[in-house]
């Protein structure tokens, strides 16, 4: 197959190392779930695919390892892998199966040496489907998976020859990749590696429970999902505004608070991954942009919480502002080594929420988010606004270390925190005084 070769990114040599020492390299999916309402005509959805694929280099390319060295191949022409396969059974069983027929394709690897891309359309009905784009996360992100799917429904809009009206693509992931190589070695990322390097000087790892694992025999990651109503989380989203900030560092703020209460510690550090796409021209470019960043706060329990989310404010401004080095970048002197700088993240989502519904030549796609959905860290909380006001709350864990009812009785603190912010902005928030 013609190709031409780029050297990989940064945060692809750092993925591909990481997953040589994961026994899950399923985990390393990223997929985009749809259920299809609707004539589906499957001959222009394999049209659009094709155009979507040359649009973006990332989904026609390769990475293969040459000695130490790991490689992109973009290829000219790379169709993705597409099956049809109909799943039929009685109507009080057909979503249960749905589900399974899911999670079976989550849980099998992307060979990302021969496609970055894997489509399977499950044809439920005549006129019902489910649809999974199931990229390697080495040439996606979460934001990229919104970009793909925004731009399969303007090409399955516009029919096989027609016009999308998509603005031509400033930036090939590649082109970023080469950018990117060219900052690394003429200096111009150390001003960040430096900030980073003084701003994580002397960071302790929050010291959680010690590992109790779940006895349920169950799936490695655990998760406890609740609801922050619309009213809390509006008054919240309120306080952001007068503070002139995000409703992610409020949010990030309560987390904060609910650690130093749960561990004694004022100095915490959460992990969390940023777009990492401040460089103008990537903003619709599909690849793996993300960057985990570490937010260290020193953390003042008995203070207002309004003054706890200024000091979050200037955390997170500031690790916007140097997001482009990836911590394993870092040379980190941890104080305590008993875990790992990611063990703890935070994570509030701004793509669409599921259930989101958009249409294309009379087919509705709806976001579907599959029951497999878990974490590659050892405790997660994250954040889905929907569509109703409410904001969706997921706390994912690792069941080797955490038992259910911990996951379960800490997020409902963090939800019992967040009423309290809501209700008294202005005071200091204790689970003792609520």
């Amino acid at each position: 197959m013609a190709h031409r070769e780029a050297p990989a990114s940064i945060g692809q040599r750092l993925l591909w190392f990481l997953e040589h020492y994961r026994p899950d390299t399923a985990s390393l999916n990223c997929p985009v779930v749809c259920k299809l309402h609707g004539p589906l005509d499957v001959t222009e959805l394999q049209v659009a695919l094709g155009r979507l694929t040359r649009r973006h280099e990332a989904l026609r390319t390769t990475l293969v390892r040459r000695g130490r060295e790991l490689v992109q191949h973009i290829h000219d022409d790379l169709p993705p892998p597409f099956e049809v396969v109909p799943l039929a059974a009685e109507p009080d069983r057909l979503d249960a199966v749905v589900a399974e027929a899911v999670e079976r394709e989550l849980h099998t690897p992307v060979d990302v040496g021969r496609h970055p891309l894997r489509v399977t359309l499950w044809r439920l009905g005549p006129d019902e489907h489910m649809l999974c784009l199931n990229m390697h996360h080495l040439v996606s992100d979460a934001w990229s998976c919104g970009i793909v799917l925004q731009d399969l429904i303007r090409f399955l809009e516009a029919g096989p020859d027609g016009d999308p009206g998509l603005p031509p693509v400033q930036w090939q992931y590649p082109d970023f990749a080469r950018w990117q190589h060219e900052q690394l070695t003429s200096g111009a990322l150390k001003v960040h590696q430096d900030y980073w390097i003084r701003q994580l000087r002397g960071m302790k790892l929050v010291e959680l429970p010690p590992a109790v694992p779940a006895t349920d025999g169950g799936r490695p990651t655990g998760i406890e999902v609740a609801t922050i109503d619309a009213g809390v989380f509006n008054r919240l989203k309120a306080v952001a505004r007068g503070e002139r900030t995000t409703p992610f560092a409020v949010m990030l703020s309560l987390y904060y608070l609910l650690l130093a209460q749960r561990t004694g510690q004022t100095d915490i550090s959460v992990a969390s991954l940023f777009a990492n796409r401040s460089v103008k021209g990537v903003q619709t470019t599909v690849g793996f942009f993300a960057n985990m960043v570490v937010l260290r706060n020193q953390v003042d329990p008995d203070a207002p919480f309004v003054e706890v989310v200024r000091r979050v404010r200037g955390t997170v401004i500031d690790g916007f502002l140097h997001e482009g080095i990836p911590y394993q970048m870092l040379p980190l002197n941890l104080q305590n080594t008993s875990g790992r700088v990611d063990d703890v993240v935070f994570q509030m989502l701004l793509t669409p929420p599921p259930g989101t519904k958009v249409q294309a030549r009379g087919v509705e796609f709806e976001l579907y988010t599959p029951d497999s959905l878990g974490s590659r860290f050892g405790l997660e909380l994250g954040l889905i606004p929907q569509h109703s006001g409410a904001c969706q709350a997921m706390l994912f864990y690792t069941t080797d270390r955490f038992q259910p009812a911990w996951a379960e009785e800490f997020l409902a603190d963090y939800l019992t925190l967040a009423r309290a912010a809501a209700a008294r902005p202005t005071e200091p928030l204790s689970l003792t005084r609520v």
